[in-house]
């Protein structure tokens, strides 16, 4: 099996992967609650595909204490872009935890640090795979420019953890159809 370590290394992309190390373990030694979930819980659920930013899941009162302890790593604070950059250039990108999933979407961000939201994949708080699944299709729907990008990764996630139809009981009531139609589609019935 390939690691998610692993797939950035053969993407020549091993400076994203030890950027998310660095940021957990500041994190985690701080007591920051934080989640992975974009492009990088992707790959930890099993959809093997490059990405240029890290996304974390945080709760707004812990904003200071992220801006404190990725400051003391020597990252810097992109203002225009919302976004701290590591000395290597990685983004790190930030949701907010009770924010809307995408735009007009009924679905909230999750707290990060609640018990049902986070696995731990190769080290990392990433979100759940239902979790995951559901912000990719609440962003994808409310962001056209993100529909492909974010239900194409909800198919491959599908396809790869043989998800059926049945999987919208863990998803929030309005995504369920979108799902149907996708997991259809990654099916082949379309």
């Amino acid at each position: 099996m390939v690691t998610g370590q692993r797939a950035y290394a053969m993407l020549g992309n091993e400076n994203l992967w030890d950027a998310a190390i660095r940021c957990h373990q500041a994190f985690a030694k701080a007591g920051i609650a934080h989640a992975v979930c974009g492009g990088v819980a992707v790959c930890l659920h099993g959809y093997r595909r490059n990405t240029i930013d890290i996304d974390l899941i945080v709760r707004r009162e812990d904003t200071d204490a992220i801006r404190e302890n990725l400051a003391a790593l020597g990252w810097d604070w992109n203002d225009g872009e919302k976004e701290f950059r590591t000395t290597g250039g990685i983004a790190i990108q930030f949701l907010l935890s009770g924010d809307r999933a995408g735009r007009g979407s009924e679905v909230r961000l999750p707290d990060p640090a609640a018990a049902d939201v986070c696995e731990v994949i190769e080290g990392l708080p990433t979100l759940r795979l239902a979790k995951l699944i559901e912000t990719k299709l609440a962003c994808g729907e409310g962001d056209v420019r993100r529909t492909y990008r974010d239900f194409a990764d909800v198919v491959e996630l599908i396809a790869i953890n043989n998800l059926d139809g049945s999987f919208t009981r863990f998803l929030h009531r309005s995504l369920r159809k979108t799902f149907r139609e996708l997991v259809r589609r990654a099916q082949g019935e379309a």
